[in-house]
């Protein structure tokens, strides 16, 4: 078993809600024992500069490097499990778009499993799958954009229960556009049962979306895309989640999505309830492509982004201005708090697990740690010989 009690520093360590303190981190168990002070001894040496900061979580993703979770199902968990730990991410939620009823099933079966076999392990080779995440069936037609047509289903109690059923407990989110026929009495389900319902794939307006937060929905799928404009005189369901406290908003913070002034003004209103996420979508088949910084299909429709979740959080410092203390909150804390993990993970706090990144002097990840055991960029951890009291 990997070695999951240490002393990592010392380093200036961004602590996940905004602050910061040169010291040292203390794990003991695969778990955050404290935070010590900057002087006495350490197992793991950081390189001059560096950042330890919380892992990153991301929570809407369709797969990493060529695979994806529809078409890759379990064996992209292995795959994108590496792929995350070399971006400094220690958890991600596995996304499975709309696709033939059964095939979804399907593929949220054989994810859940292979999730559920590496927690059951204790000894994983990168970032965890935290749950798996429906985009889909339940959309609206209109804003569909490259979800296709005819697989888009009608929200039934009946189809809700099988979805929880295939996830096998792994279901922690749904994208759902709340005006259609038949998500009201699905949207209660899945609140009951502790999943997030999410707000995508929408005509929704604002009236629909104070009533599609009274329903339960708790936060917004990639803000500004596949819904209304932001229109000032019939603005779209955004203006409610902007709002509503309760809520969070999930941004793809490419500058392609969302352009670098939109993301500065949005930052600016939702302060720490925005969600930094990539909806990351390697091409698909031969009739998709990476153009402009995005992924497109064949006729030029966006299918989701190229983009990495620790350049979501440099892209975030230079359309803000704002500190890595600052940034990194978005894609630790807040994501965090969103799937209601926020007391295990999120933060460097005693008690939370030992889901850790280290970062350069010019934020580029460098190392990666997971419930206390180094997953990747253990070459960058120097390890001075020490006696322990």
């Amino acid at each position: 078993m990997p070695e999951t009690s240490f002393v990592l520093g010392p380093a200036r360590i961004a602590l996940g809600d905004g602050s910061s303190v040169y010291g040292r981190v203390a794990v003991e168990n695969g778990r955050i024992a404290q935070v010590l002070p900057d002087d006495g001894p350490s197992d793991l040496l950081p390189p001059a500069g560096a950042l330890i900061a919380p892992g990153l979580i991301d929570v809407h993703t369709n797969g990493a490097d060529d695979v994806l979770f529809n078409r890759d199902q379990g064996n992209a968990v292995d795959v994108a499990t590496r792929a995350y730990a070399r971006m400094g991410a220690t958890g991600y939620v596995a996304g499975v778009m709309t696709a033939p009823w059964e095939s979804m099933m399907h593929a949220a079966s054989e994810i859940s499993e292979a999730a559920n076999q590496l927690e059951e392990s204790g000894n994983y080779p990168g970032a965890r799958c935290l749950g798996v995440h429906f985009e889909g069936p339940f959309i609206n037609p209109k804003f569909r954009r490259v979800h296709r047509a005819d697989w888009i289903a009608p929200a039934t109690l009946d189809r809700a229960h099988e979805m929880i059923e295939a996830c096998q407990g792994a279901l922690v989110m749904v994208t759902m556009a709340p005006e259609m026929d038949g998500v009201d009495e699905v949207a209660r389900l899945f609140f009951d049962q502790g999943i997030v319902c999410s707000a995508g794939h929408t005509s929704a307006h604002y009236r629909d979306g104070v009533l599609a937060i009274g329903l339960g929905f708790r936060t917004l799928t990639h803000a500004f895309n596949a819904m209304p404009p932001l229109d000032h005189r019939d603005p779209s369901l955004l203006a409610a989640f902007m709002q509503e406290e309760r809520t969070t908003v999930q941004l793809i913070c490419d500058g392609y999505h969302v352009s670098p002034p939109m993301v500065d003004l949005l930052y600016r209103t939702l302060g720490e309830r925005l969600v930094l996420t990539t909806d990351n979508m390697p091409p698909a088949g031969s009739n998709y492509r990476i153009e402009g910084g995005v992924v497109r299909s064949e006729d030029g429709t966006i299918a989701g982004s190229a983009l990495h979740i620790d350049q979501a959080v440099r892209n975030l410092m230079s359309y803000t201005n704002i500190p890595f203390e600052t940034a990194i909150i978005h894609a630790t804390r807040s994501p965090a708090r969103l799937l209601g993990l926020e007391r295990e993970m999120g933060t460097i706090a005693p008690g939370r697990r030992a889901d850790l990144a280290v970062w350069s002097d010019e934020y580029a990840p460098l190392a990666t740690i997971v419930g206390g055991s180094v997953v990747h960029g253990g070459a960058h951890l120097y390890r001075p010989t020490r006696t322990r009291a």
